[in-house]
């Protein structure tokens, strides 16, 4: 089947889409790579095969009865292998997260979108442009209003150690997971300190969960912070 710069534009569309239902997933777990990195990596990964089938469609007349045989494909692959240097050089791997994923991401889309109109394919270069500058702009925002995965160090000073229990039970009710627990016990006066390592969603409901906590008897003072991934 020829491919025109309309089916490659299609395919396109259909790529992000799917791309941006993969980065969903991630990004409400909290990783790294999410909705605008996905969308973005799919995107270009149909603009370059596109491009690579479109390039083999025009030098398949003029390499007929001739001794030399062109693999229009290997401009593209040498581009996208460069790119991953410049796309890593862009990462800053930091204590609890890696940033400029999606910058690495988007030099892979300009990188495609320059080979496209390159080859004189203006309509895909274009679409994929427009898709781009959208996942750069507006995913950002829908992304930040996500409730998302996270790790959370908590540390609680109980007057009452019979107070440990109600907090387990208020912190299975809201399905964090207790991924590693530590116990100080003072037994001259009568305190325990809990430090647990969970892994629960972002949002409101952590908030109310915090709320609850400090109603139940015998929590004298909670202290919390972002961990690490596990």
């Amino acid at each position: 089947m020829p491919v025109d710069e309309w089916t490659m534009l299609w395919r396109i569309l259909i790529a992000a889409g799917l791309g941006l239902v993969v980065g969903l997933d991630r990004e409400l777990h909290g990783r790294a790579a999410g909705l605008r990195t996905c969308l973005l990596v799919a995107m270009s990964g149909a603009l370059l095969m596109s491009l690579s089938l479109h390039l083999s469609q025009i030098f398949a007349g003029p390499a007929e009865g001739s001794v030399v045989r062109l693999d229009p494909g290997r401009l593209p692959s040498y581009a996208i292998a460069g790119m991953g240097f410049l796309g890593a050089g862009a990462i800053i791997q930091g204590r609890l997260r890696s940033r400029g994923v999606t910058t690495g991401a988007a030099m892979w889309a300009c990188t495609g979108i320059g080979l496209g109109v390159g080859a004189g394919l203006y309509i895909p270069a274009l679409g994929a442009t427009a898709i781009t500058l959208v996942a750069l702009k507006f995913f950002r925002e829908i992304a930040s209003h996500l409730s998302r995965e996270q790790n959370v160090l908590l540390r609680l000073e109980l007057d009452n150690p019979a107070a440990e229990g109600p907090v387990r039970e208020l912190l299975q009710a809201r399905k964090a997971k207790i991924l590693f627990a530590g116990r100080d016990r003072c037994l001259e006066a009568d305190t325990v300190v809990v430090r647990l390592s969970l892994s629960i969603r972002s949002g409101k409901g952590w908030r109310e969960m915090l709320v609850e906590m400090e109603s139940i008897p015998g929590v004298s003072c909670y202290t919390w912070e972002q961990a690490e991934v596990p």
